[in-house]
C-alpha cells in the first residue's frame, strides 16, 4: 500500500512537471512567433548599438550613453511624426578628411539643424554626437586634450566622445573615418554611410527623413 501511495505522489509530480514544461514551451513558442526581433547592427533598418563613455559638452567631461534604460532617447513604438534623431560621427582628429568636415561642413550643417535654420516640425528634436577614436596615424596626437581642442578650434557646440580606447568604434565596427549615422527616433538606424556613401551623404539623409516644419 505504501509503494503504491509513493508510485502515485511520483506520477503526480510527473505530471505537474510535464504540464509545466508545456505551459512554459508553449509561451516562449507565442512570444517567438508573435515578436519581430530587431538585429543590433550598423546597416540601415538595425538598431543602433550602445555609445558609452565620457563626452566633453563645452564645460566639462560627462557621462554619456546613447542607450539608458532610465532617461531613453528613444521611443521603440515611433513610426513617423515628431521625435528625436540622432547624428553620430565617428572621426579621428587627425585625419584630413575629418578636418576638412569640421571646417567646411559641420559649421554649416551644426547652424542648420541645432540651431534653428533648417525648420522643424513641432515636437522634432536633433542631437548631434562625435565619437574620437583612434586610427593610429602617423604622428598622430592621441590625447584628451587634443579633442578638446579639435572642437573648440573649429567652433562646434555639440559633445565629443573620448574614445581612444576604440571601445565604441569596435562595437560598431569602423574601418575609416569619418563614418556617419543617422538614428530614428525609435533607435533604429536611418542612415549608415558604410552602407550609402558616396550616392547619398548623412546630410542629403538628414533633409530626406527628419519632418520640416513650416518656415
Amino acid at each position: 500500500m505504501f509503494k503504491r501511495i509513493l508510485s502515485e505522489e511520483g506520477a503526480a509530480r510527473a505530471d505537474a512537471l510535464l504540464l509545466v514544461s508545456v505551459l512554459f514551451f508553449a509561451a516562449f513558442g507565442f512570444i517567438a512567433w508573435t515578436t519581430d526581433p530587431v538585429y543590433t547592427g550598423i546597416g540601415v533598418g538595425d538598431k543602433a548599438p550602445n555609445l558609452e563613455g565620457q563626452v566633453y559638452d563645452g564645460n566639462g567631461w560627462v557621462p554619456f550613453e546613447l542607450i539608458d534604460e532610465e532617461n531613453s532617447r528613444f521611443d521603440q513604438n515611433w513610426t513617423e511624426g515628431p521625435g528625436n534623431w540622432i547624428m553620430v560621427e565617428f572621426m579621428d582628429t587627425n585625419c584630413g578628411y575629418c578636418v576638412k568636415a569640421a571646417q567646411n561642413d559641420i559649421p554649416n550643417q551644426q547652424a542648420r539643424w541645432l540651431d534653428g535654420a533648417r525648420p522643424l516640425e513641432p515636437g522634432t528634436t536633433v542631437e548631434f554626437v562625435a565619437v574620437a577614436i583612434q586610427l593610429g596615424l602617423k604622428d598622430g596626437n592621441y590625447e584628451e586634450s587634443s579633442i578638446i581642442d579639435f572642437r573648440d578650434q573649429y567652433g562646434h557646440d555639440f559633445p565629443y566622445m573620448n574614445d581612444l580606447d576604440n571601445s565604441n568604434r569596435d562595437t560598431w565596427e569602423i574601418e575609416g573615418t569619418p563614418t556617419y549615422f543617422l538614428i530614428a527616433p525609435n533607435g533604429l538606424i536611418a542612415y549608415s554611410s558604410p552602407e550609402q556613401a558616396p550616392s547619398l551623404d548623412v546630410w542629403e539623409a538628414m533633409e530626406d527623413e527628419i519632418p520640416r516644419g513650416e518656415s
